[in-house]
């Protein structure tokens, strides 16, 4: 009887020192370990070699930090730094190649937030880590290099790049007028219009110029409610005419001609639209799509500068 009870201990004792070592061993072996925008943990054992994005807006940034891009989707409007113009092509942004993505044998795909979801479980039942990152905001972009730094082994280049935008993107505020205009941004495609709340690339570059974006005022009323708002809320011209912008961006989404007619139809066409300050003063501005519908990435100064320059018009 002792001897069993002598046997049992020792069992035990070697489970846990396995255990132990097992665990040590794991810990030893991750080299990288990020929490990404959808709160899951990744843990890398080596640098990523061989990066596929599903998505041409995190090009740019990879670009500066040496990224090894194997493989990349394609979106019409966006275009395709020289570095990434050899990788193979996965597909477009909305509808991946998920077999050309599992063939190019990556160790890293970068994955876009509540777009590419749907594809996590099929990549890591094939053993592929997806990293899912946020980039429509300023901050989701040097969030995004920085993780991405980490990542490709230029941690500090990353914070460095970041920076660099800080004192850009500030160089452009501290030269505008201090005083407020109230802005709308108007949103078009061909099925219909819709405003651009805060969380939206035209709707984060005017915050950064401290414009008073009118759409402030429903999701007020949302979260009082506890409603959840996406980066759009619902177009109404008597909302728009009450609150009375002084100036008035559109982005858009689509075929031009399309997008002017349901303008023209839906907006424009209405007597009540010329009654608004942003009209009788011809600031009415169309946003160009490099800058405004995809994220632009490292050229978000620009984007500020852009917007910044047609305030500084109306002063």
């Amino acid at each position: 009887m002792k001897k069993i009870i002598l046997i049992l201990c020792l069992m035990i004792v070697l489970v846990n020192i396995y255990g132990c070592t097992s665990k040590k061993i794991y810990e030893d072996n991750v080299l990288i370990k990020i929490t990404d925008d959808n709160g899951r943990q990744i843990a890398f054992s080596k640098k990523p070699e061989r990066i596929v994005v599903l998505s041409p807006s995190f090009l740019e940034l990879l670009e500066v930090l040496n990224g090894n891009v194997v493989g990349r989707a394609e979106s019409t409007i966006a275009r395709t730094p020289d570095f990434a113009r050899n990788a193979a092509t996965v597909g477009f942004i909305f509808s991946i190649n998920t077999e050309k993505v599992v063939e190019l044998k990556p160790d890293l795909i970068v994955a876009y937030k509540d777009m590419h979801e749907k594809y996590i479980q099929l990549f890591e039942a094939n053993g592929i880590p997806v990293v899912v990152l946020n980039l429509k905001t300023y901050e989701d972009v040097k969030h995004s290099i920085k993780v991405l730094g980490e990542l490709t082994g230029q941690k500090e280049k990353g914070i460095k790049f970041a920076a660099e935008l800080d004192k850009k993107v500030q160089n452009t505020v501290r030269k505008l007028p201090k005083n407020t205009k109230r802005v709308a941004i108007l949103h078009s495609s061909a099925q219909n219009v819709t405003l651009e709340q805060e969380n939206s690339i035209a709707g984060c570059v005017a915050k950064l110029l401290q414009m008073h974006n009118i759409v402030q005022d429903i999701q007020g009323v949302a979260a009082s409610t506890g409603e959840q708002m996406s980066d759009k809320a619902p177009y109404n011209l008597e909302f728009l005419i009450e609150k009375d912008p002084e100036i008035i961006f559109v982005t858009s989404m689509g075929d031009k001609i399309d997008i002017e007619t349901r303008l023209q139809n839906d907006v424009m066409s209405s007597p009540a639209w010329k009654s608004i300050t942003a009209v009788k003063n011809n600031a009415v501005y169309y946003l160009p799509d490099e800058l405004f519908l995809l994220n632009p990435g490292l050229r978000y100064p620009q984007a500020v500068e852009y917007m910044a320059e047609k305030l500084r018009g109306q002063d």
